[in-house]
């Protein structure tokens, strides 16, 4: 048996948490909340009863925090504190459940105090070894996501939780003017040091040198023998940061994966990185960053993996092309980013009869069907 009552009431808000799910590694950042609050729980017995020199016995073993229901509206995960029944007959304990429960209460309190504080831009004085744990709260959120821990249209108080919020907090530390964040990026190998075990990494103009391991050995060679191809790899890994935000170093790689030389994300990417009148000083119209990103998230999630990929093309007035050759096939793809309508031309170059051209929304399932079907009988 176990008795339990609502801890928390998060609102995930973000891209992600639109359709009311969880993402599997978030709750890998409630977990390391679940840690702090213990730790903090224990130091608060403390320092409430100085007569104790330590916790009684059991005081974190029987309790937990657990995910109960996740509600709509962007996404809302009810997380309880629980304990077991036994817990309240061990002699060693002698407060009522509430109380008991209320030290653990208290921790969570301090939490979004520091979070408050933090976003506040006042001073965060708390020990840095309870402020080492946002090293891994908050490290699975994404740029634009932020967690509501009052969740709460009438509070007058800031407890939302992002990126940015996190790193104030890690740089809050006395002792270290740097924090950990998740990068994933795209770079070229430059270098190999077989007799020190290291490659170096180029990003975005600068080097960084990253221990070989046995696990990406092969993708590292390889990436490197492909150096002058410009051949890039999909990087994710942990990057240290200074205080100006500026990645310093690269540790604890999580995967390595070589690119297609078509890679859309990639491609997208750089045509992100144009600047207006990119075409001629004249003329050149950027490309809408957000509308950009969202037609990469349908194109990732509906164009079929297994066919061609296209060639990318900016257009004079912030739009794309898309386009797929195959002998004397051309096919092509206008793409309006303000409203993600597009129009397929599709061209025989030995037979002016079978060309044609069809609207499409890309704001429709479907209509990627067609788009699927059209490649995958003339572009094989």
């Amino acid at each position: 048996m176990s008795a339990e009552k609502i801890f928390i009431k998060p609102k995930l808000e973000g891209q992600r948490f639109d359709d009311h799910t969880l993402p599997v590694n978030i709750l890998e950042d409630f977990s390391a909340f679940e840690e702090l609050i213990f730790e903090l729980a224990k130091k608060i017995y403390l320092d409430l009863n100085p007569q104790r020199k330590r916790v009684p016995k059991g005081f974190t073993e029987n309790i937990y925090l657990k995910l109960s229901t996740i509600e709509e509206g962007s996404t809302i995960p009810q997380i309880v504190i629980a304990t077991t029944i036994s817990v309240f007959a061990t002699p060693n304990i002698s407060v009522p459940n509430d109380e008991y429960f209320s030290y653990f209460e208290k921790a969570r309190d301090k939490v979004f105090e520091l979070i408050e504080n933090a976003n506040s831009d006042k001073s965060v004085e708390t020990e840095s070894k309870f402020l080492n744990y946002f090293n891994r709260i908050g490290k699975n959120l994404k740029e634009g996501e932020t967690i509501d821990f009052l969740n709460s249209d009438t509070s007058t108080r800031n407890v939302k939780f992002s990126k940015n919020t996190r790193r104030k907090i890690l740089l809050s530390r006395n002792e270290k003017l740097e924090y950990s964040e998740l990068i994933h990026e795209n770079v070229r190998i430059s270098a190999i040091d077989k007799k020190k075990q290291v490659f170096y990494i180029e990003l975005k103009d600068n080097t960084y040198e990253c221990p070989i391991t046995p696990d990406f050995h092969d993708t590292i060679s390889t990436a490197f023998h492909e150096y002058e191809n410009k051949t890039l790899i999909s990087v994710k890994a942990t990057g240290l940061f200074n205080n100006q935000h500026k990645l310093i170093h690269i540790e604890n790689i999580e995967s390595m994966d070589i690119l297609d030389p078509f890679d859309i994300s990639v491609r997208l990417n750089d045509l992100l990185e144009l600047k207006d009148k990119w075409y001629d000083g004249v003329d050149g119209k950027i490309l809408d960053q957000k509308s950009t990103l969202l037609f990469k998230d349908y194109f990732n999630t509906y164009f079929n993996s297994d066919l061609q990929l296209p060639a990318i093309f900016p257009t004079l007035t912030g739009n794309i092309v898309l386009e797929w050759k195959k002998g004397n096939i051309e096919i092509s793809m206008e793409i309006d980013l303000s409203n993600l309508n597009a129009e397929i031309f599709y061209f025989d170059m030995e037979n002016d009869d079978h060309d044609f051209q069809e609207s499409i929304d890309l704001k429709i399932v479907s209509d990627w069907d067609k788009i699927n079907s059209i490649i995958s009988k003339n572009i094989i």
